[in-house]
């Protein structure tokens, strides 16, 4: 009986400890992929997905899907457009202030280049008040039925899943592993070392572009180095 308990354990953990090392990357305002540090992950040994979908087969559809989607279309066009113009403020104003670093100060009042610099910052700064003034009276007028259609999705979500952190510890305990984490470096990439075995790694991260979308990562790892960006993750809505 012994024997056959030993036995068991190795096929479930196999033979040995293995090194993975994960980089997170996401796409920037500008839409390049930038690495994400002090990025927490997940290490799961069980699929995450397959035991959320489980708690989920038998409730119905998450309420006010479609009331929310509608919202958040309606709050990222001026959400994003803030973004973009005060980011587009910030570097005309860091360019002026390099360019003045450069010309002498009794010069500075004659120069075409320091003026039109100055004009363009200025520009853009009011532009960016603007955007401001604009984001703000988007808020206020859909934040409240946001928040309360995600009250009540949170109330969904807390009876649907309320035997979630029971399943999965039952499945850790099943086979001799428990869930580890980790924080990604300044240039995005995490190393750990896992038990022998199937597992998977999950993330999730805010959409830069977006305060109510996010990336979201559960993939099963299959190989020594696993990138976890746009190709391998999915960009959801966050209810």
């Amino acid at each position: 009986m012994i024997r056959l308990l030993l036995w068991s354990t190795l096929l479930l953990v196999g033979c040995g400890p293995r090194t993975v090392t994960v980089r997170v990357t996401i796409p920037d305002l500008a839409g390049v992929e930038t690495p994400l540090s002090g990025f927490t992950i997940s290490f799961l040994p069980y699929d995450r997905d397959s035991v959320l979908a489980s708690l989920e087969a038998n409730a119905g559809p998450r309420p006010h899907q479609r009331e929310l989607d509608s919202l958040f279309r309606a709050f990222r066009g001026p959400f994003l457009a803030y973004l973009l113009v005060s980011d587009s403020a910030t570097r005309a104003r860091v360019y002026r202030d390099s360019v003045v670093a450069t010309i002498e100060p009794a010069a500075r009042d004659t120069s075409t280049v320091l003026r039109n610099l100055q004009q363009t910052a200025s520009d853009l700064g009011l532009r960016a008040l603007a955007a401001r003034a604009a984001l703000d009276r988007a808020r206020n007028e859909l934040f409240p039925s946001i928040t309360a259609y995600r009250k009540v999705v949170s109330a969904w979500d807390d009876s649907v899943f309320r035997d979630y952190r029971k399943v999965t510890r039952s499945l850790a305990d099943r086979i001799f592993a428990n869930p580890v984490a980790d924080t990604t470096d300044p240039l995005g990439w995490a190393t750990v070392t896992l038990t022998d075995g199937d597992w998977w790694v999950t993330a999730r991260s805010i959409d830069p572009t977006d305060p109510n979308a996010e990336w979201y990562w559960n993939v099963r790892i299959d190989r020594d180095t696993v990138h976890l960006d746009p190709r391998t993750g999915r960009l959801r809505p966050r209810y």
